[in-house]
């Protein structure tokens, strides 16, 4: 009997000796670049030992994405970052430390990005890292993050930075040491207030007023005496935004300035600090067709009636500037003309921001023939105006329902694959029965695959009863092997609208790929397991980046 007991351990101890030999083979496969050897004796490691061994299969994903970020090529990258995104896991800093190495500025912006998400003292080193990037774009995303963090090194990486640039660079960095806010930064921003270069000063102005630096009030009460009209005008709409009264006298009288965005900046000051009939003038010069004044409609009440009469302007930029104010203001009869500018079609417009000369009244300019004109911008204008379409399109939600589920079953018959994603999520959060009916009729649409996966995808999620599961695993089989993690460009910081972080944005069939697994391994079951593993093995090499992330993502 003790024979037979020590004959069993030896059995125990050789099997076990042999799996965890044959364990070690698969990572030296996986790290020898053999994924799909890897994979296979990963299947008869597990048959062997009768379950999923989640610790291997992490190790496994984790190799995938450490190889993404070493290729050469960009897209790969990415396609890694995006998958460390999902993974959230504490090793991801040796990856975005690999991404910040890159040559490929995209890769670096990315990291740097996911980097600011991440609130530890190694992260933090690593942003200042980046700070030495040889992209100037790479430096200012990652001083904006140390400087949103205040860090107690970002003002004097800044200063550093901004010295090195040619002077007429500076305009961008007031709201940098507005933001820190310590001692040292704002005399930074009171120097930048008095720079030689009045948009300098202007952005200093303005960006003070933006972060509440109330301490600098009468600094700008000064420079509202000053003769230049984009100074007055910054002046005037910073000492709105400050809320500050004792400027009511010098606002009245900037007022009656014979420059209109002087004027216009003035009277909203005034109406923010309790004067309504500061509105009658911005009403009026709204009729005179004017941009900004009808613009700044948008944000204020009582114009509704005017903006309504412009709807059917001849000039372009009054309609769609009348338009969008007036769905600002929730008035759904501003309907008929978002449609126009909503639904892309074959017009090929785009939408390009309009400043004023203080730089604190903004419209909007129609831009025909986007893909002409993106070889002559130095931003992504087709970016720039997806940005719009989507904001006009969440802005919709706000109309009556009825109003919204008429312009959301437009974008599906018009087939606006590039509006679908948000549409689609907007609908599966809107959660009402005739959100659902507009899902389940579109899941059945003919001639879209991408569009009926869409609307599948959201009723699954809903927890609909009906075929969606079956589809959506039809639908991964189908696709698997063509090449779809695809990114397209995002915006860099100062473009962007309400601080929205540059994003890894898949493009549309990407996005509703990654989404669909994600969804089918959400339930963090075997089955879902199974599911990425299937990924992992038939998909398109450029695709497992991101499949392996959301294999980590499902096993934690």
């Amino acid at each position: 009997m003790e024979l037979f007991k020590k004959l069993f351990l030896v059995f125990v101890s050789i099997t076990t000796c042999c799996s965890a030999l044959d364990k070690d083979h698969v990572a030296y496969l996986m790290k020898s670049l053999e994924t799909d050897a890897s994979l296979t004796l990963y299947d008869e490691y597990k048959k062997e030992l009768g379950r999923h061994d989640f610790e291997m299969l992490i190790r496994l994903s984790s190799i995938i994405l450490e190889q993404g970020i070493q290729s050469p090529d960009p897209a790969v990258q990415l396609s890694s970052l995006y998958g460390t995104a999902i993974a959230q896991m504490h090793s991801s800093l040796d990856i975005l430390e690999q991404g910040l190495k890159s040559q490929n500025y995209e890769t670096q912006v990315a990291s740097i990005q996911l980097l600011a998400l991440m609130h530890d003292d190694r992260g933090d080193e690593l942003l200042t890292k980046a700070m030495a990037s040889p992209f100037l774009m790479a430096r200012m995303e990652a001083g904006f993050h140390l400087a949103h963090r205040k860090h107690r090194k970002a003002s004097g990486q800044l200063e550093a930075l901004m010295y090195k640039l040619p002077h007429e660079y500076w305009f961008y960095f007031p709201q940098f040491f507005a933001l820190i806010g310590t001692s040292d930064a704002i005399e930074v921003l009171k120097s930048l207030m008095e720079d030689r270069f009045s948009m300098t000063r202007i952005e200093a102005i303005l960006s003070a007023a933006r972060f509440g630096r109330d301490d600098l009030v009468r600094k700008i009460r000064a420079h509202a005496t000053h003769s230049r009209p984009d100074e007055q005008e910054a002046s005037a709409t910073a000492l709105g935004i400050l809320k500050d009264s004792k400027s009511i006298p010098q606002l009245k009288q900037l007022s009656k300035s014979p420059s209109i965005s002087v004027k216009l900046s003035a009277l909203r000051s005034l109406y923010l600090l309790g004067d309504t009939e500061a509105l009658l003038p911005i009403i009026d010069l709204a009729k005179q067709r004017d941009l900004f004044a009808i613009a700044l409609l948008g944000e204020l009440p009582a114009g509704e009636e005017a903006l309504a009469s412009l709807l059917d302007d001849k000039d372009i930029h009054i309609r769609f500037n009348a338009a969008y104010a007036l769905l600002l203001r929730r008035d759904p009869r501003c309907l008929g003309a978002i449609e126009e500018f909503l639904l892309q079609s074959s017009k090929d417009i785009g939408f390009m921001p309009h400043s004023s000369m203080g730089h604190s009244l903004t419209a909007w300019k129609v831009v025909p023939s986007v893909q002409q004109k993106m070889k002559q911008l130095p931003f992504d204008l087709a970016a720039m105006s997806l940005q719009v379409r989507e904001q006009i399109l969440s802005a919709c939600l706000e109309l009556p329902e009825k109003d919204f589920l008429a312009i959301a079953q437009a974008i599906f018959q018009r087939y606006e694959l590039h509006l679908i994603p948000l549409l689609v999520q907007l609908l599966e959060n809107h959660k009402t029965e005739p959100a659902l009916q507009l899902l389940k009729k579109n899941s059945q649409q003919a001639g879209s695959p991408l569009i009926r996966t869409y609307c599948d995808l959201a009723l699954y999620r809903l927890k609909q009863e009906g075929p969606y599961e079956a589809r959506l695993r039809q639908w991964i089989f189908s696709v698997q092997s063509q090449e779809m993690v695809h990114f397209r460009s995002g915006l860099p910081w100062h473009l962007r609208k309400n601080n929205t972080s540059y994003e890894l944005t898949p493009q549309e069939s990407t996005r509703l790929l990654l989404e669909t697994y994600q969804a089918l391994s959400d339930r963090h079951d075997e089955q879902g397991i199974e599911i990425l593993l299937q990924g992992l093995k038939n998909a398109h090499p450029k695709n497992r980046y991101a499949i392996a992330g959301l294999l980590i993502h499902a096993l934690q």
